[in-house]
């Protein structure tokens, strides 16, 4: 196989799974009723809403290390979880779904960008390649408890 053909085939694959392949993540979130976004299950430790802010968080900070590889050594800090499950109103919450999905296209954007070598490893031993893949593993990680969290409400 001719080796560009391999890389925009790989390219194309990370982009298909970054915006959610067969269960598209920001479709999934748009769907999810914002009355029910910051009720918080028996037994769990999270709303629907804790659960976006937490993935938008981890994407933002992926997606500033693939902007600036150099610059952003700390790929993987503590885990952000939002004081409040609650989201303000329903403005909040759309505006944070609408962040989440321009976050992910600026990431798939760079991504699609056959200038973008992908697989450089930098000073922290990532590649950008590494932070797509970390990026669309934990979206979809959490995007599933957001499917489960909407199953019990409901939702779906």
């Amino acid at each position: 196989m001719n080796y560009e053909m391999s890389i925009t085939t790989f390219h194309d694959h990370l982009v298909e799974l970054l915006r959610g392949g067969f269960a598209p993540v920001v479709i999934l979130l748009r769907e999810f009723h914002f009355d029910k976004a910051g009720i918080v299950l028996n037994g769990l430790p999270f709303s629907a809403y804790a659960l976006l802010e937490h993935m938008r968080h981890r994407q933002r900070v992926l997606l500033d290390f693939i902007r600036d590889p150099q610059g952003n050594r700390t790929t993987w800090p503590d885990a952000y979880w939002p004081a409040d499950p609650v989201p303000q109103n329903e403005g909040v919450w759309l505006q944070t779904i609408a962040t989440f999905e321009r976050e992910l296209e600026e990431m798939i954007r760079v991504i699609q960008n056959p200038e973008s070598d992908l697989f450089k490893v930098h000073e922290n031993g990532k590649s950008l390649a590494w932070a797509a893949m970390t990026t669309f593993h934990h979206n979809a990680y959490t995007i599933g408890q957001i499917k489960a969290v909407g199953r019990q409400l409901g939702v779906w």
